[in-house]
């Protein structure tokens, strides 16, 4: 059926992207959110038939010549700038930079830029996934490369570890693992790559080999490896020297100094008295294990947990204080 000029002119006037970046969109829109044809076809009010004709670049094909794709593209765009915009990372908040979140984020553009490994060892609480998301954000808004954020789940096999990569990176990802190492490498070859793996000590020894793979073959992959102590223990045993030679360097990272957890409460609460600071902080550490040994640390989970539960409290004391009682109301209202 015709679109209407009226219609048309609307559309044309929001300036669109073309059918093919549309559908490369859509595409990737579909694999991250696991989402069937049908299904986005219902999100979107399209015929499904529709749709998929769209998909496959045959539109043109199958629709008379006063017909064209403005409405399918203006549908599916709505679309997905209503839930990618809705599912955004939680980073555009206040930002506090950190000695470790320093290090590690300059790690992280490293291996980026020359195709090398490293490895975040931290306890939890010392915002790995945090610096993971926020650089890799940073990096993929620059231009200057690709970052490709993957969360290892236990026992992940190293084939569903490689599909989680490519749904990640918005390319198909349906095959063996040779098929799916052959199209990071082909769809992600374009530009410089990083693969920034969390909670990595879930990945066996076959899904670290398949990392070194791509760290060491075209178009050399940057590779970020975080985790827990675990990792550390696993990269450590002799199996794992070809690892080892590759990594050049390792982050232990040590929680919040007192520094910077003070100066996160009050840039967060506002000015506080200075014994309410320190006992925040002492509520804010945590213990963990190394090589077994055990310390304490300043968890910026824990800090970020005092500050909701401060926040709370100061809020339920204000509502209490604008309540008036019936006497209240009365003497106000005699004066």
């Amino acid at each position: 059926m015709p679109i209407p000029a009226s219609r048309k002119h609307h559309l044309q006037s929001l300036g669109l992207p073309d059918d093919a970046e549309t559908i490369r969109r859509a595409r990737a829109f579909a694999l991250r959110a696991g989402l069937t044809l049908t299904e986005l076809g219902d999100m979107a009010a399209i015929n499904p038939n529709s749709l998929r004709v769209f998909m496959a670049g045959c539109y043109d094909r199958h629709h008379a010549v006063e017909s064209n794709t403005l409405n399918i593209r203006a549908a599916l765009k709505q679309v997905m700038d209503r839930f990618e915009i809705a599912n955004l990372p939680p980073s555009s908040g206040p930002h506090y930079d950190t000695a470790d979140y320093l290090a590690v984020r300059k790690s992280m553009w490293a291996a980026l830029e020359q195709g090398t490994a490293f490895l975040v060892d931290g306890p939890p609480g010392t915002q790995k996934s945090y610096t993971f998301r926020r650089v890799a954000e940073e990096i993929n808004r620059s231009k200057l490369g690709r970052a490709v954020y993957i969360y290892s789940r236990i026992d992940h096999s190293p084939q569903s570890f490689l599909v989680e990569a490519c749904t990640e990176a918005g390319i198909p990802n349906r095959g063996t693992i040779d098929q799916l190492m052959r199209k990071l490498r082909f769809f992600l070859s374009g530009q410089r790559a990083l693969l920034i793996v969390d909670e990595a000590q879930h990945l066996n020894s076959k899904g670290l080999e398949i990392l070194r793979q791509l760290l060491d073959t075209p178009p050399f992959f940057g590779v970020i490896l975080g985790g827990s102590h675990d990792l550390s223990k696993t990269i450590a045993v002799w199996q794992m020297e070809q690892w080892r030679s590759r990594l050049r360097r390792t982050h232990l990272l040590k929680g919040l100094s007192e520094a910077e957890a003070a100066r996160i409460l009050t840039g967060e609460l506002g000015p506080m008295h200075p014994a309410d600071v320190a006992a925040t902080i002492q509520d804010a550490h945590a213990n963990a294990k190394r090589w077994e040994t055990k310390f304490t640390y300043i968890s910026a989970r824990n800090l970020f947990f005092a500050i909701e539960d401060a926040r709370a409290a100061l809020d339920a004391t204000k509502r209490a204080s604008q309540v008036s009682t019936p006497v209240e109301i009365l003497e106000e209202a005699i004066a």
